[in-house]
């Protein structure tokens, strides 16, 4: 299983510990360079890229984007994505071998969650860990495994940066994706070390009536969303 962390240059003890924290589970990885999202010219973006991404928000986007575009361009099968600032359980790596064995359909698999994950069960690995399809916002893009067909689907309709890249993960329903995460986690994101996104770029909308309404006729949207992908799944045809 190839396993690819997004690292900027600079990090070199981010980089050196996630070796260590590699290596203690017998994985092997390959660093793929992050991009600075500082040194990014915006004007070379494609439209309908939104402008009010923070340089952290952009450029962590964009490093995720080019680690499905080495899945293509490599033909993998599936292959994990892990940003630098985590934490590995040590169950790791019998989980992306059990859910890389599953007959199921999916794009990409949630390895982590900043948030609690609540949703319908799709598949149960042998451990006694399921995977389930949210219908409430897990957040994070700490750690997952992603698929050659969905890493493609992953560049046809989120080529564009238009949203921080776990928000965008979080709409899979919207984006006809099919997301589902591990539960319990065994991607974790480390506490101790400082992010290098900085701000979010919805971090401060003011609460109006009209926001809660809208917010409320999404979620029922999402849950039927997500109830039908699931029994789609069920029946094979995804």
């Amino acid at each position: 299983m190839k396993i690819f962390v997004l690292n900027l240059e600079r990090a070199v003890d981010r980089r050196v510990l996630m070796q260590q924290r590699l290596a203690a589970l017998g994985l092997d990885a390959e660093f793929l360079p992050a991009v600075d999202g500082a040194r990014v010219d915006r004007a070379s973006l494609p439209a309908g890229a939104e402008p009010r991404l923070s340089n952290g928000e952009l450029g962590c986007y964009l490093s995720h984007r080019r680690s499905w575009e080495l899945v293509v361009e490599c033909g993998l099968a599936h292959a994990v994505v892990l940003e630098d600032d985590v934490v590995l359980s040590p169950e790791l790596p019998r989980v992306i071998a059990g859910v890389a064995g599953l007959d199921l359909s999916y794009d990409l698999v949630r390895l982590s969650s900043l948030g609690p994950v609540r949703g319908i069960p799709v598949a149960s690995l042998a451990d006694g860990r399921r995977l389930i399809l949210p219908n409430k916002n897990p957040s994070g893009a700490q750690g997952y495994l992603v698929s050659q067909a969905g890493a493609r689907r992953l560049l046809e309709r989120l080529a564009v940066p238009q949203r921080p890249v776990d928000d965008e993960f979080d709409l899979y329903w919207k984006h006809g994706l099919c997301v589902p995460v591990v539960f319990p986690c065994v991607v974790e994101e480390d506490g101790g070390l400082a992010s290098t996104i900085g701000a979010r770029m919805d971090g401060h909308q003011r609460k109006t009536v009209g926001r809660h309404l809208a917010r409320v006729i999404e979620a029922k949207r999402r849950k039927l969303a997500v109830f039908l992908l699931a029994r789609r799944l069920r029946q094979g045809a995804y």
